[in-house]
């Protein structure tokens, strides 16, 4: 199983600690993604092995996160869809299938995905879209967008490299 696999089961079951049966496939996608933001700030490089996120109409999304699901889906994961009647849009609901006991990660990793997923876990997705929608690489995109004169470049790659270098790791690589 891949790092990103493992890191899918792992968020699931800090949401199932946090009192959360199910992620939407939006709260995944947006959880991930500001995973990989706060690695860029805080070392400077990626979580992942090799994940890319694209521009959609939802905000970034990754083919990787979708080949991940499908691997991990029937057997450490279900994909529920549901439709609630006051909303036009089905969610898709991932929950574990049977909870995960050990993973593949330091201490130090571990620790790092607590604070990033403990700082968002549980908020709704309007809030979870404004912070990502504010951060760097999202921002370089909207103006992008606007330069176009186009509300969406759909498809168009996500960069992290603009994501500059937490000041406190950077008076430590300094000193």
């Amino acid at each position: 199983m891949g790092r990103l696999e493992n890191t899918i089961l792992y968020l699931l079951t800090r949401a199932n600690l946090k009192g959360l049966d199910n992620l939407s496939k939006i709260e995944l996608f947006k959880l991930v993604f500001l995973l990989e933001v706060e690695s860029y700030r805080f070392t400077g490089k990626s979580f992942f092995d090799s994940i890319s996120f694209v521009r959609e109409k939802n905000g970034p999304i990754s083919i990787d996160i979708f080949r991940a699901l499908e691997k991990l889906n029937d057997k450490y994961i279900n994909i529920k869809e549901t439709k609630k009647p006051d909303y036009t849009h089905s969610r898709h609901c991932i929950s574990l299938k049977k909870q995960i006991k050990k993973f593949d990660f330091k201490e130090s990793e571990v620790l790092f995905m607590n604070s990033v997923f403990e700082s968002y876990l549980g908020l709704t997705i309007k809030k979870l879209k404004e912070i990502v929608y504010n951060t760097e690489p999202m921002k370089e995109i909207l103006a992008e967008e606007k330069k176009a004169k186009t509300d969406i470049l759909s498809g168009l790659r996500i960069s992290f490299e603009s994501i500059p270098l937490d000041e406190d790791i950077l008076e430590i690589i300094t000193a």
